[in-house]
C-alpha cells in the first residue's frame, strides 16, 4: 500500500499509518542511549542537538534570616576587617564553612560567581561601609556598600573566580565611615545579610 511508503525521520508507518518517532530519529539530533538527567543542547559546530550530563544543582546560600547580635569578639569594622555572615542555608558547592557566625569559608577547585551583601549598622546618617570579596591576597570584583538606613541594604559585591586549589575567601570591609560598635551593631546583619554562591565548572 501506498501509505507503507512513506516514512518520517527514516521510521515506516505501522498497519494503521502511525509512526513512532524516537528523539533520536531526527536528523539534526544525537540523543541515543540516554542516561537519566541528561540534557539536550544545542552544538553550533556540529549544527545539532546533543545529549550532556545534568551537573546538577551547584548553589550555596549563607544567611538564614535569624535575629542574632553581631558578634562582639575580633577587631571593630574597619578598612581591611573580614565581615561576618550568620548561618548556613544551603551548601551544595562543597564548601567548609562553620554553624553561626562565619567571617571566611573555603571553596574547592572550579569556577564560581560570588555575590555579598552586608548589612552591618551605622552610628549616624551619613554611616557608609563598602567591602569586597578577598582570597587571601587579592581584592576580587565589584565593591558593595551599605548605608545608615535599612533600606540602603543591598548592594552587592560581585566577582568571578577561577580557583586552581582550595581558597579562602572572605568580605572585606574597604572604608567605613561612622560604623556602630561591634556591641552596638545589633540583628540586622543576621537578618539582611547573605551570601550567594554559583559554581560554574
Amino acid at each position: 500500500m501506498s501509505h507503507n511508503q512513506v516514512k518520517v525521520g527514516g521510521q515506516s508507518p505501522n498497519a494503521n499509518g502511525e509512526i513512532n518517532l524516537e528523539l533520536d530519529n531526527i536528523s539534526n539530533v544525537s540523543a541515543s542511549s540516554p542516561s537519566q538527567s541528561d540534557t539536550l543542547i544545542y552544538n553550533s559546530v556540529s549544527s545539532s542537538f546533543e545529549l550532556v550530563p545534568f551537573a546538577g544543582l551547584t548553589l550555596a546560600l549563607f544567611g538564614i534570616g535569624a535575629s542574632q547580635a553581631y558578634p562582639t569578639t575580633g577587631s571593630a569594622i574597619a578598612n581591611g576587617v573580614a565581615l561576618n555572615f550568620y548561618g548556613v542555608a544551603y551548601n551544595g558547592v562543597g564548601a567548609t564553612v562553620g554553624s553561626g557566625w562565619f567571617d571566611s569559608f573555603t571553596l574547592p577547585p572550579g569556577d564560581y560567581i560570588l555575590n555579598a551583601v552586608s548589612g552591618v549598622t551605622m552610628s549616624t546618617s551619613g554611616g557608609e561601609v563598602t567591602y569586597r570579596w578577598y582570597d587571601g591576597t587579592s581584592y576580587l570584583g565589584t565593591t558593595g556598600n551599605v548605608g545608615y538606613e535599612t533600606d540602603t541594604v543591598g548592594s552587592p559585591a560581585m566577582a568571578y573566580v577561577t580557583l586552581s586549589s582550595s581558597t579562602s575567601l572572605s568580605v572585606v570591609c574597604t572604608s567605613a565611615t561612622n560604623v556602630n560598635t561591634l556591641a552596638s551593631q545589633g540583628n540586622r546583619a543576621s537578618e539582611y545579610s547573605f551570601i550567594e554562591i554559583r559554581k560554574l565548572a
